[in-house]
């Protein structure tokens, strides 16, 4: 693992409250890592101590990582802050010229990685993956341009299956269409 890198040499921890209660938009991550509005009841909750999040930032969830058998961890890609409960992280990268926040979640997205993050999170009832272990998790950081590089190819593809997805969805409803004009050009040509 001599490419490997400490994860926790890349990365860091950020507290910002919501204490003037200018954010708003409550959110939470769900088990596919991405943020979703929040079903919490907070009409009895002091959003002051809410934390902000802001672009480029990731929300993570030590609790039920062995449970879950998944690392929730969800970058943050909207121009608007947001907020998101005290029980989740918040975590920003150090330096975004040695280490891109996208190629970090492209790494955390894997499957191997969540059966990673299962087999090290401690055997409590809620399984968690405290940060001090998070930070000890080693990934391959390679240079930057290889890093940009990867985010790309990435992103194509990603957008390449979404238009792949439209364009069935398009061509579906006229599948049955096209079969009946089929088997009727079929009969036609049975009785000529």
């Amino acid at each position: 693992m001599k490419n490997y890198k400490r994860i926790g040499d890349y990365i860091r921890l950020v507290d910002n409250r919501n204490k003037d209660l200018a954010v708003t938009n409550l959110l939470g991550i769900n088990i596919t890592k991405n943020f979703m509005p929040s079903v919490a009841n907070t009409s009895e909750s002091d959003l002051s101590k809410y934390k902000i999040i802001q672009k480029g930032q990731f929300a993570y969830s030590a609790m039920q990582v062995g449970r879950d058998e998944t690392i929730r961890l969800a970058l943050y890609a909207e121009e608007t802050p947001a907020i998101i409960s005290p029980a989740y992280l918040v975590i920003e990268v150090n330096d975004e010229n040695e280490f891109l926040p996208e190629y970090m979640m492209m790494w955390f997205q894997r499957p191997e990685s969540d059966r990673y993050g299962w087999f090290i999170s401690d055997s409590s009832v809620r399984a968690s993956l405290e940060w001090e272990r998070f930070k000890e998790i080693q990934i391959p950081i390679p240079d930057i341009k290889v890093q940009e590089a990867i985010v790309t190819i990435y992103h194509t593809l990603e957008t390449r299956k979404r238009i792949n997805e439209q364009l069935k969805n398009t061509i579906k409803p006229l599948c049955p269409v096209l079969m009946k004009g089929v088997v009727e050009s079929m009969e036609t040509k049975e009785f000529v």
